[in-house]
């Protein structure tokens, strides 16, 4: 079945991944084994669907505990979202998002401080009655100005009423001799369900009088919340006429015209012209519901009384669990899965820093979504949503601290890559400065005052010309192997060399450095970026860094096809270089067939080696390793980089950065 949210996400799972959950239904808790990164792309996608539709910056959150409602400030979202319930999901958050900006919140906590509607004393049934109206009117009124004012997201609308109003069972209640009494119950069911084509005006006195009163097809004639409430009370005057009592205590006659004078101007304002309507069904774009089965009788009063059909015990419960349900709805009170803390700030980590998935892989490997992390903060390290990380920022160690090596080892490493940096970025300076070349004794161009006497000896090149030259700016991306393998002194001394040159790329002034780890975890690539020196200082290095180790297999080129797909463009007019550290041959596999390895792993590779070249980069590979070095090790990633690739001792990593430091300064 075609989702409204397709158009977005072209039906690959990108941001939307495996579904969390067989069952489409949000009121059930949360099982284990949540995917967060796919909770916090929903989050981050709905989060946007929300700030385009109100024009704010509302924030978009999971309940942790307690009931989910619209508190005027923010947006809450079950955490059970997979892509069968993602359209109704994204419905309920714009509509709480409207809520937000278009209701008004003080307005309706002066209701409960009423005690009278006219001659209507408000005890606790009739107050619940009010509010549920109010709420009705309200809802109705801010649908219909999103639907009017982003008609592109009445999709999401239709699936979130189809939901809770318009589906076969809330017609099967309508159909039935359910809810057909006189009392608040069946009022309220009928009223709030007039949206659903099987709505029946036969069922109950004057319910075709408030069904002109609300007037649906002209809700846009109410301009503010204050007159949601006055229509909900000539409404509530209808029918507590019919089913209340007055304070004096004497009952009026089912079906008197108590608020007569209301009903009449509706009839009048039915005849304007539609401004549109938010029934959620096929009344959406303003056009009249299908009245059934019922029938207006010939003076346009009330339709012909009607009976339903009798449901079973079990389906009557089911209705009356339904209305229930429409209730919670109507009153913001919606029930929504819950993450617990734990789970919650791992979600938060991920939207937050930007994580999303990415889909790589070809007809040989298969397709594999890529995790992709733009950002290395403090709320990813300390969530722990990841093992890349063996300590917290405060020094605080985690589980494997003593299998991957001290803290210290890596705060010593960063040290010295910075002492290194800055004696490399001495010489790169050169790439920042202007040089002036001036050719004299030309025909054209400045005089030249110098030479002006020569003029008299016929000599006429008496001109000089100033060419300027300066080198383009650069953009390195530096990818490092993150694999387990990496663990302990070659990572640590990869760490040393990507710090240097990002110290020496500071100290030039024009080449812009970002840096990424590859990493696997739960089936999945992974690719964190760790610095980005348009976004992050180098104090950014110092802080944060010495909280990595290795971890994980070598998804290798599948975080290059992602890392292309993001960043590796390549810029006209400027010098772009992609460097990778690496010290073994790819290898990365799935439970669902996936199997990057072998002849199909290296031709993946050298496949992205010749795209990223096409895209105007300039390539260095470099294999990392501890003195010893297979043929077949040495086979394999010649055959992925062929003349790019480069071979070097881990232990002697400035080398790198030498190699790297001369080919900056080529023209």
């Amino acid at each position: 079945m075609s989702k409204y949210s397709d158009f977005w996400f072209d039906n690959r799972r990108t941001s939307l991944v495996d579904d969390l959950l067989s069952d489409v239904d949000d009121f059930k808790p949360v099982k284990k084994g949540k995917d967060h990164i796919a909770l916090a792309g929903h989050k981050r996608a709905i989060g946007n669907f929300v700030r385009i539709v109100s024009g704010q910056n509302v924030p978009v959150k999971f309940p942790s505990r307690g009931d989910s409602y619209t508190d005027g400030k923010s947006v809450t979202i079950g955490a059970n979202i997979n892509e069968k319930n993602f359209d109704y999901v994204v419905g309920l958050a714009l509509h709480e998002g409207s809520h937000i900006v278009h209701s008004d919140f003080n307005a309706f906590g002066e209701v409960r401080n009423m005690t009278h509607i006219r001659k209507f004393e408000l005890d606790h049934p009739k107050m619940e009655f009010f509010r549920g109206i109010i709420n009705y009117i309200e809802d109705r009124r801010i649908d219909s100005i999103v639907f009017k004012s982003s008609p592109g997201y009445k999709g999401y609308y239709h699936s979130l009423y189809n939901k809770y109003f318009n589906g076969k069972k809330v017609a099967k209640g309508l159909n039935s001799q359910m809810y057909r009494e006189l009392d608040l119950d069946s009022y309220m069911f009928r009223i709030v369900n007039f949206t659903n084509e099987a709505t029946d005006f036969g069922s109950l006195p004057r319910l075709l009088d408030i069904y002109k009163l609300i007037n649906m097809k002209n809700i846009l004639r109410l301009k503010s919340t204050d007159d949601s409430i006055q229509l909900a009370k000539s409404v509530c005057e209808i029918v507590f006429g019919i089913v209340g009592y007055y304070n004096d205590g004497s009952q009026p006659e089912n079906g008197n015209s108590q608020g007569q004078d209301d009903n009449e101007s509706s009839e009048n304002d039915e005849n304007k012209e539609s401004e549109g309507s938010s029934d959620g069904g096929g009344s959406s774009d303003g056009t009249e519901i299908d009245t059934g089965d019922s029938q207006m009788s010939s003076d346009g009063g009330e339709s012909k009384e009607s009976k339903g059909e009798e449901l079973s015990p079990q389906m009557q419960k089911q209705i009356q669990n339904m209305f229930d349900k429409q209730k919670e709805f109507l009153d913001g009170k919606t029930q929504k899965s819950q993450l617990t803390k734990k789970d919650k700030r791992i979600v938060d980590a991920l939207s937050n820093s930007n994580t999303e998935l990415v889909e790589v892989g070809d007809g040989r490997i298969g397709k594999v979504g890529t995790v992709v992390i733009p950002a290395l903060t403090k709320e990813l390290i300390e969530s722990k949503a990841f093992p890349y990380f063996f300590r917290s920022l405060d020094g605080d160690s985690y589980e494997y601290t003593s299998q991957y090596g001290r803290g210290s080892a890596m705060i010593e490493a960063i040290n010295e890559g910075f002492r290194l940096g800055s004696i490399l970025g001495k010489k790169l300076k050169v790439r920042g400065e202007e040089k002036d070349l001036i050719f004299t004794r030309q025909n054209t161009g400045k005089i030249n005052k110098r030479l002006i006497s020569e003029l008299g000896f016929g000599n006429t090149n008496v001109f000089s010309q100033i060419q300027k030259e300066k080198f383009n700016k650069a953009n390195l991306h530096l990818s490092i192997d993150g694999s387990g393998s990496m663990s302990g002194t070659k990572f640590q001394k990869a760490i040393k060399s990507a710090v240097a040159m990002c110290k020496a790329a500071d100290m030039a002034g024009n080449i812009h450095v970002t840096v990424d780890v590859r990493y696997t975890h739960e089936e999945k690539p992974v690719v964190l970026v760790i610095y980005n020196s348009k976004k992050d200082k180098l104090t950014h290095i110092k802080t944060f860094w010495k909280t990595l180790r290795a971890a994980g297999v070598t998804p290798e080129s599948l975080c290059f096809e992602a890392i292309m797909k993001k960043w590796l463009q390549g810029t006209n007019g400027e010098d772009n270089y992609f460097i990778n550290y690496s010290d073994g041959a790819p290898w990365f596999s799935t439970n669902d067939n996936v199997y990057y390895c072998g002849d199909r792993a290296i031709d993946h590779a050298r496949k992205m080696v010749k795209m990223m070249k096409n895209n105007g980069l300039k390539i260095m590979s470099y294999f990392i390793s501890d003195g010893y070095m297979s043929d077949s090790d040495k086979d394999t990633f010649g055959r992925m980089y062929g003349n790019d690739a480069s071979f070097i001792d881990c232990t002697n990593m400035m080398n790198v950065a030498k190699s790297m430091n001369s080919k900056f300064l080529q023209k």
